[in-house]
């Protein structure tokens, strides 16, 4: 449980999804600055998200640190990434984005640091797009916010939509691996959308070969501990080169009376 009130106590159940944010990372399609992990290791760093989930979830969640949360898949040693607004400007100057012009937004060889972010329109997410503009505002970076209808916003390359095609350098939204199984191919380099590949799931763009590798070792190992220390590599990688940012663990919350007994919550469906 999570919570007791009224007579009523409020239990968090686990499906595998994770709120998360991804990075668009095609060269040279995307935005330079994306092509550091020191640029979105500041990023992660210049966003408060344990506040935002303490006011907008009353402390009923938490930051994601991955996207296999809560699971033996994930290396249990990896915590979420810190507000340090300090640190991102410094990771962020070492990466050579600075503000040349003194117009208050990072720029380097001549291109500035603005990046456009989009989501579905929810009034949650928009709040998230909100405290995430100003927080990194003040590191020096502008996000320009776009919010789309579910079905605009997920469509795919055939559809023209705009993660797919890659019109969106952050882009938001929840996701799971095939829970409880822990495979995903939307970081497959074989699964980037193309005119040659309308359905790829690798919305991202990235093409990691060292990431490839081990999503393509795990789909094969039978041992169940190897899978395990496969998977722990994978996550090791994906937060340490911040692929993804998780944003807040995204639970099922069930609130039970006094005479319901006896049965097991879940949240797979």
């Amino acid at each position: 449980p999570v919570l007791q009130e009224a007579g009523l106590t409020l239990f968090a159940t686990y499906s595998g999804y994770n709120e998360g944010l991804f990075f668009y990372l095609a060269p040279p399609k995307g935005h330079p600055a994306l092509q550091d992990a020191r640029v979105r290791q500041a990023i992660a760093l210049g966003f408060d998200r344990a506040t935002f989930c303490e006011q907008h979830f009353y402390s009923l969640t938490q930051p994601a640190t991955t996207g296999w949360d809560n699971t033996i898949w994930v290396d249990p040693t990896l915590k979420p990434w810190p507000y340090d607004p300090d640190r991102a400007q410094g990771l962020l100057d070492a990466a050579g984005w600075t503000d040349t012009d003194g117009d208050g937004v990072r720029d380097k060889d001549g291109i500035a640091l603005v990046l456009n972010y989009g989501t579905t329109a929810s009034e949650l997410r928009h709040a998230v797009q909100v405290q995430f503009q100003e927080q990194l505002a003040a590191i020096g970076v502008q996000i320009n916010l776009q919010s789309y209808p579910d079905d605009l916003f997920f469509a795919d390359f055939a559809n023209g939509g705009p993660v797919a095609t890659g019109q969106l350098d952050l882009f938001e939204y929840s996701n799971a691996p095939r829970f409880p199984d822990p495979d995903t191919a939307e970081w497959l380099c074989a699964e980037i959308p193309s005119a040659e590949n309308v359905g790829g799931r690798n919305w991202a763009a990235l093409c990691d070969p060292t990431l490839d590798a081990l999503f393509k070792a795990q789909s094969s190992q039978m041992d169940p501990l190897k899978r395990q220390a496969t998977f722990q590599e994978i996550t090791r990688l994906i937060h340490g080169n911040v692929y993804w940012l998780g944003l807040w663990q995204d639970p099922d919350l069930w609130a039970v009376g006094p005479r319901l007994r006896n049965v097991q919550l879940s949240a797979v469906t």
